[in-house]
């Protein structure tokens, strides 16, 4: 993604915050933005940990806790998705940004002889689930806003 377009996508990102913060009646501090703008920018799923040792190295000052309210705010506006993939960290939940992702699923690779040490997190998308959907939303009558698969395994050898 070239600069201009990610610029944009930034733009957007905290325009859809500012009208959730007033929506909810929340304050609109510029931490919240400083955080939303900083997971915008990983390319990979993240933690609250990763998050906050991210903001300590660029010298912000922002408590560990205000990362964790933040994140929630972050989840209830659609603008970050939580997983549970199982690893073994402190904080045991992995989150991604979602404003502009489409729906995929994951395949979490462990490292071979670890305890759920995960070596890998591979995003897919198969048109066979898209069908699989609409199959269940046929059969039981229902709209399926979203849904989460995550497969486990090890490399083969």
């Amino acid at each position: 993604m070239d600069a201009k377009h990610k610029e944009l996508n930034i733009a957007t990102i905290k325009e859809v915050l500012r009208q959730y913060l007033q929506e909810k009646g929340f304050r609109n501090t510029p931490e919240r933005y400083t955080i939303l703008e900083e997971i915008y920018n990983l390319e990979h799923h993240f933690n609250v940990d990763d998050l906050y040792l991210l903001m300590m190295q660029k010298k912000y000052h922002v408590s560990k806790a205000t990362i964790y309210n933040t994140i929630e705010i972050f989840l209830d506006a659609g603008l970050i998705r939580k997983h549970q993939f199982g690893e073994k960290t402190l904080t045991s939940s992995s989150y991604e940004k979602s404003y502009f992702n489409m729906q995929h699923d994951h395949m979490v690779i462990y490292k071979k002889d670890s305890n759920k040490e995960i070596q890998e997190i591979i995003e897919f998308c198969d048109p066979r689930i898209q069908g699989i959907k609409e199959s269940i939303e046929n059969a039981f009558g229902v709209n399926i806003d979203s849904h989460s698969l995550y497969f486990y395994g090890t490399k083969k050898d």
